[in-house]
């Protein structure tokens, strides 16, 4: 009331990945018992999980060569304000901005979630769901009702998603709205923690099933993990999720970096982010070398310790190389990874759907009104880049190591001397792996990646856990992608010539990520600026809540990492 605050543009928010929950609405015997009930999210989905595994895969993996629905599975996005607000019962997501925008006015007359499934890759969104198609009627009926244009509010792969759907909507094979729709029906768009040219994260996801989460997981939790879902299982199914494909880095070597140096490099930096995965020796290659230095540093390690550095575009060739054709050719039909820096090829991307939701390859509508907003946390370490390591050929796969754990009171006795054995006997003994009607062939089970990340790369003090080097950022994506596109040197300013021809005025608010004092709080508190908890950060809020009552003139730029650093050490050079 202080503010005056109160309703003006409607407004659209669009969730990120694994936001928005997905029901099932099969007819088919095995989907019966979950008609209608939630297969991503809610305690249906962990109790799922935990009771049948394979059969939730099932549900949840989608068809390697369409990206579709297998035969005889349905899964859909939940829709309304309750498909993501909450994920579980507890553990908030779009609850708090709901809420408060709720408290100056808004209802669901001028508020929508616009859902989605987030395994399906942009293309298939309209080929299966039309969801582009519902979202410009959404939009253009709202403008209709109100005589005002809207506010889009995106998270993190949602934000990747907008920019396709502008082109998209444009486009005389997708929308048809005509140059001038943008600049029309949208008044601001609000990117909250976009990962805008990719996450280094779902590289690691889709080429070894891996990433911070599962590695900073204790020895044993990590091995209850591996035995109960693989690594090579969850990879599998990640990689047949292609939505997830389109948050992998995007623009190659020229953002991301070299072998030699990369941008966001601190100046005493032993090893560049540029090598965002480097391969250690294996355990043979290591012996002699370990019985001449048992005390070995850091640095010593990774002077005689790296076989090999992948940059970005090294990665990229690694995880087609590793993945199975039809990976390869969802990924080919679907995205592209590159760079553009002439006119003359943007212009013709932008009739190129693979190439929309790379804003570096596609271009932003001419839409001088609309105001662009990039808001995210910094100040928590974030996975930038990796240390893996390979799978000696005569390892022997886990079926040939089995214990017999049909006698776990033995080794619960104390009986058994390996801890391997004894936690392989607990964890078969509490964990149903199998269905009755499967065979039990050493055919089933899944064997290990033949790369993985390197635990044993570990020294906290360089930045680097299990195997995992970090930099400054959202504790999900790093700073370099959420600020890039958004930096007064960056891609839609000083290069707006090339990205953003219209010229849309881009604001930068970037917000220190401070713990909360209370120990009760585990989501950060009001000031959180973790990937996810940002959505509830107070001043955040606040800042949304003036935009979308017209006072977005409020909300000024506030920059304190060191992205207009980093962004200036990118040269790039345009082409006519």
């Amino acid at each position: 009331e202080e503010m005056d605050l109160k309703p003006h543009f409607p407004v659209v928010l669009i969730p990120g990945i694994i936001s928005s929950g997905l029901e099932s609405w099969g007819s088919a015997e095995k989907s019966r018992r979950f008609f209608r009930k939630r297969m991503w999210g809610t305690t249906t989905m962990f109790r799922s999980v935990l009771l049948d595994k394979e059969l939730w895969t099932e549900h949840l993996k989608l068809d390697p060569v369409t990206g579709l629905d297998p035969p005889g599975i349905k899964i859909r996005a939940a829709q309304g304000l309750d498909a993501a607000d909450y994920f579980v019962t507890g553990y908030w997501i779009w609850a708090k901005i709901i809420e408060n925008l709720a408290f100056i006015g808004y209802d669901n007359n001028n508020m929508y979630l616009a859902s989605y499934d987030w395994r399906l890759s942009f293309s298939n969104l309209e080929v299966r769901d039309h969801y582009f198609t519902k979202l410009q009627n959404l939009i253009e009926t709202s403008k209709k009702t109100t005589q005002r244009p809207a506010v889009i509010v995106t998270h993190s792969m949602g934000s990747s998603m907008f920019p396709y759907f502008l082109r998209w909507v444009q486009s005389p094979e997708g929308g048809n709205g005509g140059e001038d729709w943008t600049e029309r029906h949208i008044a601001s768009f609000v990117n909250i923690a976009g990962p805008m040219v990719g996450v280094p994260k779902a590289l690691t996801a889709l080429l070894s099933g891996e990433t911070r989460d599962t590695m900073s997981l204790g020895s044993f939790s990590a091995y209850l993990l591996e035995k109960f879902f693989s690594r090579r299982e969850r990879a599998s199914l990640m990689r047949s999720w292609s939505g997830g494909s389109s948050m992998l880095p995007k623009g190659g070597d020229a953002i991301w970096g070299t072998r030699n140096g990369a941008p966001d490099d601190e100046d005493n930096s032993y090893h560049s982010y540029g090598n965002i995965i480097s391969f250690t020796k294996t355990n043979e290659e290591e012996a002699t070398a370990e019985e001449k230095d048992k005390n070995k540093t850091i640095e010593k390690m990774i002077d005689k310790d790296v076989d090999q550095n992948y940059s970005v575009e090294d990665s990229l060739d690694l995880l087609h190389q590793s993945a199975a054709g039809d990976f390869s050719r969802m990924l080919q039909t679907n995205y592209s990874y590159g760079i553009t820096t002439s006119k003359k090829q943007l212009k013709k991307n932008n009739q190129d759907p693979r190439k929309w939701s790379n804003p570096l390859e596609s271009q932003l509508p001419i839409a001088p009104s609309m105001k662009i907003y990039c808001m995210y946390g910094v100040g928590k370490p974030t996975e930038r880049s990796y240390y893996y390591t390979r799978v000696n050929e005569d390892i022997k796969t886990s079926s040939e190591e089995d214990v017999d754990y049909k006698d776990v009171s033995k080794l619960l006795n104390g009986t058994a001397i390996h801890e391997e054995e004894f936690m392989d006997a607990v964890v078969k003994d509490s964990i149903n792996k199998r269905r009755p009607e499967e065979s039990s062939s050493t055919d089933d089970v899944p064997h290990p990646p033949s790369i993985y990340i390197d635990r044993a790369m570990h020294e906290p003090s360089k930045g680097v856990e299990t195997g995992v080097r970090f930099s400054d950022g959202d504790g999900t994506v790093p700073l370099l992608s959420l600020g890039y596109m958004c930096a007064p040197s960056g891609g839609w300013t000083k290069y707006a010539d090339l990205y953003n021809p219209g010229r849309s005025p881009v604001v930068v608010k970037e917000y220190v990520h401070e713990q909360s004092d209370s120990k009760l709080d585990v989501r950060g508190g009001s000031k959180a600026g973790d990937h996810v908890d940002i959505l509830g950060n107070w001043e955040m809020t606040l800042d949304i809540l003036q935009i979308v009552s017209n006072k977005g003139e409020n909300v000024t730029q506030r920059i304190v990492s060191n992205i207009e650093n980093y962004v200036q050490k990118i040269n790039l050079e345009p082409l006519p």
